[in-house]
């Protein structure tokens, strides 16, 4: 499909704002868990798990929704997706009860998923081979503003409202994208009535499963990710406690590591012209190992400030070229199952995030070994898998 540059560049935006939507949720209100543990009059690991339940949402979420994008469409569900979230953003204004605000937490995670998984689908859609690398890419770069601002807009909130006010302008946010999707989106899938069957999604999983190539995608980008989420979960501690850096140093910071997701991400849509899509994988999950050894050195002996930094930014920043090419990669092998397959990459995205977030203090919040260590692990991980399927790939 031919779409005009001011077309593509709507889409672009639209896009990469429903797919940050979901993270967005989870990073903005962050500043604000010690006011929350006082108004609720709970435990700081009880605010922590309202977290989790976010993240519970959006792994559960892709699930379903991307083979029910395949069978009703893509903007069905995106409408009703952006629509509960935004109703949960306005509940959460008037609760006073914490298991309430968990549940809210949950719909949200699981509404906003919807905005993940299609926006990739929608992507396949219209695109394929390196168009596709190059408009996942522009998403990943649309997409990596939110990670540096989010916790900015949190903190300036903050001087002026509560952590409702939070969740207000969340609110708000969801709205705007909900008249975006309504308003500024055509939908680009036929919608199914008597071919996609239970037998038929059977026989979808089954092919999608079968194909170990895309698995291997899967499991690499759900990796990666799990390096991120030990990067969200410790690093404040890490470079507040152990490095005595400042709250808005580190939000600094973060916000340079989020630029770089962004540099990346653009950065493949210029190496497509040397280097095909396994190329660019490759010098990213080791420039991602590079990274996780510098965090390791840093922490042995005299923690090394500069180290830590140049090593935080090469695990994050490397996530925008891998992101944007191994997505491209797994959506070309399973391009007749969009849907479907988003649904897994989604998925694979955030199981090693939940599982390995919690492992991230277990030696205290005075210390980054455990960080350190899961990073490392992750990359090689991936890397080690990269590996396999460059071997099953040009077999």
């Amino acid at each position: 499909m031919v779409l005009s540059k001011k077309r593509t560049l709507w889409l672009s935006i639209l896009l990469g704002s429903l797919s940050a939507y979901g993270p967005l949720l989870v990073d903005m209100y962050l500043p604000a868990f010690p006011i929350m543990e006082s108004d609720f009059h709970s435990s700081a690991s009880m605010i922590q798990l309202s977290l989790t339940m976010c993240l519970a949402g959006l792994a559960i979420g892709p699930i379903f929704m991307g083979a029910w994008s395949d069978r009703v469409g893509r903007k069905k569900p995106l409408i009703i997706g952006m629509t509960l979230a935004f109703i949960a953003c306005l509940l959460s204004l008037v609760t006073h009860n914490i298991w309430l605000f968990f549940l809210l937490r949950f719909i949200q995670g699981l509404a906003s998923s919807a905005g993940q998984v299609i926006t990739r689908a929608v992507a396949k859609d219209l695109f394929n081979g390196q168009q596709l690398t190059k408009f996942i890419a522009l998403l990943m770069a649309i997409n990596g503003i939110f990670p540096i601002i989010s916790p900015l807009i949190g903190s300036a909130l903050l001087r002026f409202t509560s952590w409702t006010g939070i969740f207000g302008f969340l609110g708000i946010i969801g709205l705007l994208l909900l008249l975006g999707i309504i308003f500024g989106f055509k939908e680009t899938h036929a919608v199914v009535t008597d071919t996609q069957t239970a037998p038929a999604l059977s026989a979808s999983l089954q092919n999608i499963f079968q194909d170990r190539p895309f698995i291997l995608f899967v499991l690499i980008q759900g990796l990666v990710y799990g390096a991120m989420f030990c990067y969200i979960s410790g690093s404040s501690f890490m470079l507040q406690n152990v490095f005595s850096l400042s709250k808005s140093t580190f939000s600094l910071i973060y916000g340079i590591n989020g630029i770089g997701i962004i540099l990346m991400a653009e950065l493949s849509t210029v190496l497509i012209h040397w280097f095909n899509e396994l190329q660019q994988l490759k010098m990213g999950l080791i420039g991602g190992l590079a990274g996780a050894i510098c965090v390791l050195l840093s922490g042995l002996g005299p923690n090394r400030l500069w180290l830590a930094l140049v090593g935080l930014f090469l695990v994050v920043s490397t996530l925008g070229l891998i992101n944007a090419v191994v997505t491209s990669l797994a959506l070309q092998r399973q391009g007749q199952h969009a849907g479907i397959a988003s649904s897994v990459l989604g998925l694979g995205m955030y199981v090693f995030g939940i599982f390995l977030s919690p492992l991230v203090g277990i030696m205290g919040s005075y210390t980054y070994l455990p960080l350190a260590i899961l990073i490392l692990l992750c990359e090689i991980g991936a890397l080690s898998l990269y590996h396999r399927v460059n071997h099953l790939v040009r077999k």
